[in-house]
């Protein structure tokens, strides 16, 4: 629409409709400014300004609504997902009493991408084992999945002494979102979650939500483990456009795991995924669940 045919158009709104946006917009009725009651015409200049600012809101609110490429919510605690799980009869299991489940737009096809960490908390060793790929790392290696669980173990070559009685400092997975379709989500199952954070980060140009996630684990004294409280800060990067997203998640503190996120170099593959490619479409994302 060209900038005569859009004043063109603006000039046949009804004055009602003026008023009421006014009013709508905090001005008065009866403004000092307009000196026009209600059944009056209003006069061009004002119709203008108040249209404008009618037009600006509705655009902004417009913009805040599809500002995040996600929503989330507490399931019932009835509430069933059914997953494959082949070793149970049928093929399946069906799980519930999830703590959160975080769903997706509706996404054709979906981009798959793989992240190179610009900053990581530790010096990346030559193997990380369960990683994506997992060995012969550098600097330069691109992931598709990047766990530090074997920074925890004590046997092993690249153990960390100040992560001794972590269970997984930090964790980084994709997904897509062509996979949660049609009512799939991300499920946190065990991890109760605390306040949620709901952001956009421009670098990335992704929405984010960031989070802690708590979860009692109860004694277990024929392994000599009292009851502790376990945590896990996350964030949640989610692309709209490529219909990707990314976790991050661990055990260290919530500033660092946001570091390591914001300092994601992310690219696409070529490849594509679609709904008809993942066997289920709901998937765990607590620290440390499959």
């Amino acid at each position: 629409m060209n900038r005569d045919r859009l004043f063109d158009e603006m000039g046949g709104i009804r004055d009602a409709y003026i008023l009421s946006a006014a009013d709508l917009l905090g001005y008065e009725k009866e403004d000092k400014l307009m000196h026009l009651p209600q059944t009056a015409r209003v006069r061009k200049m004002t119709r203008a300004i108040l249209i404008a600012a009618a037009i600006t809101a509705l655009l902004a609110a417009t913009a805040f609504a599809a500002f995040f490429a996600f929503s989330y919510r507490v399931p019932e605690q009835s509430e069933t997902f059914r997953i494959s799980w082949v070793e149970n009869p049928g093929g399946y299991i069906e799980w519930s009493d999830a703590k959160l489940a975080v769903t997706f737009p509706d996404t054709a096809v979906s981009q798959k991408i793989e992240f190179r960490p610009g900053w990581l908390p530790f010096e990346l060793p030559q193997r990380l084992d369960l990683s994506a790929p997992g060995d012969a790392l550098t600097a330069d290696s691109w992931f598709t999945r990047l766990t530090a669980e074997s920074l925890c173990w004590q046997a092993g070559p690249n153990y960390i002494p100040e992560y001794s009685g972590y269970t997984q400092p930090l964790e980084i997975k994709t997904y897509s979102m062509a996979e949660f379709n049609d009512g799939g989500a991300l499920l946190m199952l065990y991890q109760t979650p605390g306040e949620i954070a709901e952001e956009h980060w421009d670098g990335q140009d992704v929405d984010v939500l960031r989070f802690c996630g708590s979860q009692v684990m109860e004694a277990r004294p024929e392994f000599d483990a009292p009851e502790r409280n376990l945590k896990y800060n996350y964030a949640v990067l989610s692309n709209a456009r490529s219909g990707w997203i990314v976790v991050v998640a661990g055990q260290l503190d919530m500033d660092t795991i946001t570091r390591v996120a914001k300092n994601l170099e992310i690219r696409e593959t070529g490849e594509t995924a679609a709904y008809e490619d993942f066997p289920d479409h709901y998937a765990f994302f607590d620290g440390s669940v499959g």
